[in-house]
Formats: structure tokens, sequence, C-alpha cells
């Protein structure tokens, strides 16, 4: 009995760090692809920040075991002949932090570890990330972080740009990255605690009573999925008004959970 075909969802996916600590080598990574076929699972999103080979950026990754493009591809191509779909989750907001030590990369920060909005400099980094992404991977969705980023426009776009109206920062640099993400034949999805921030008007992101304010999601473009993420609930109605609370928000969740 194939454990494949009883998977009640579209994807049921595990996500590794790759990221942070340290970056588990392509060989490893095999491995776990092995594991998850067995146990049922049919995707695999590998979370790299800046740990993903670049054209034209030397600094990108650089000493921390970023993976080369023919390490990805040859992952991709792994994963496909036992049945799963390697996502990647990059960042093109907050939690990029590591890429600021470098000088080559100080202009592009807001403040913290937060890219700053509005700067054709950043869409174009953004822009190179996705041209590493179409060469690398089969899949056509891609998690684009822009999580945990409450600094947003209180940096160095603060002095370039005076007080700004954070929502709309977030909505213009989601606009931005979401096409980028179409013109390289992309959907994306990203962590929904932003935008719950701003469509409730609470500093809360489990606000499962909160109204929402249903312009926020109707600016949210069409190739865009926002993710619930959640792991410290313990009872079914919890999740279940979260999810009720996305859905007002936008349709087509995603729910990630933690072990």
């Amino acid at each position: 009995d194939n454990a494949m075909e009883r998977i009640p969802f579209k994807r049921l996916c595990f996500m590794i760090d790759c990221s942070r600590n340290a970056v588990m080598n392509a060989d490893n990574l095999k491995s776990w692809i092995d594991i998850l076929q067995n146990l049922g699972f049919n995707s695999l999103m590998i979370y790299t920040e800046d740990t993903y080979e670049i054209d034209g950026h030397p600094y990108f990754g650089y000493a921390r075991g970023r993976y080369t493009k023919e390490e990805l591809k040859t992952i991709d191509r792994y994963a496909r002949s036992r049945g799963i779909e390697v996502i990647p989750y990059i960042q093109t907001l907050a939690h990029i932090e590591q890429l600021f030590r470098w000088r080559d990369y100080s202009d592009l920060c807001d403040c913290d570890d937060i890219l700053i909005c509005d700067e054709n400099k950043t869409y174009q980094l953004i822009e190179d990330m996705f041209s590493t992404l179409e060469e690398c991977f089969s899949t056509r969705i891609v998690n684009v972080g822009m999580d945990e980023a409450k600094s947003i426009g209180r940096g160095k776009y603060y002095d370039i740009h005076g007080n700004c109206d954070k929502k709309e920062i977030l909505l213009r640099h989601t606009k931005r990255v979401a096409k980028i993400a179409k013109d390289h034949g992309f959907d994306i999805c990203m962590w929904s605690d932003m935008f719950i921030h701003f469509a409730t008007g609470s500093d809360k992101y489990f606000c499962p009573d909160a109204e929402i304010d249903e312009r926020v999601g109707s600016e949210i473009p069409e190739n865009t999925s926002l993710i619930y993420w959640d792991y410290y609930k313990r009872s079914k109605k919890d999740y279940t008004n979260m999810l009720k609370l996305h859905e007002k928000l936008k349709d087509g969740t995603w729910y990630a959970g933690g072990i």
C-alpha cells in the first residue's frame, strides 16, 4: 500500500532549516528525501536565507556552506525521482542579517535584519534570487518569508522617506516581489503574521476573535498565498478559529506546524 496515495492534502511538506547553525550538505539532504518518501510526504521546503549561489554575488552566503547551483539542481532531480517536490524558502524582507555583515550589502539594510523597501537595488537583488530559483528548481512555488518585520520602514527607510505607513510599505513590497516571481514563472507563499497585524490592527498574531480589514486582503497579489504558522495551541478550536480568520483575509491558506 503506497503511503503517497493516502495523503489527504495537495501538499504534505517538511521544512528543513538550511541556514542557521549548520547547512545540511547535499548528500544528507538526499537521505532526508528518502526518509520523507517512506513517511508519505510529497514535498520538502529548504530554508535558505543566503545559503545558495547567485550569479554576480560572490559574498551572498560566502563562507556559510551555501549550495551551488549544480547542487540545487541535483537535489531537485533526486527529489523528483522520489516523487518529492522541492520548494525553495528564501527571505525577501527580514531574517537576512547574515547578508549585512558584508560591505557590498550594507546599503540594503533598513534596520535590524530587514531589507530596505522601495529601493531599486533591493529589487535587483531579489530579481537575481529568482533567476537562480528559476534555473535550479522544477517547482513553480516559492516561500518568500516576509515574517516578523515589525520595524519595517523605521531605519534607513525613515531617513530617506520620513514617517510612512508600514502597512502601505509592506503591500508595495509584496506586490513588487510577487511581480518578480510571476515574471520568472512562480507563485509565492509567505508567512501571514505581518498581514494579520495590519488587517486586525493588533500587535498580537494569535487573535482569532479580531475583526479583519478586508481591504488589506484585497491588496494581496493573486499569485500569493498566506501561511498560518502555529506551534503552541492545545485545542482544535484554537486552530480552527485562526484558520477561519485567515480565510477572511485570503483564500487558500497554508498551515505550518512544528515538531
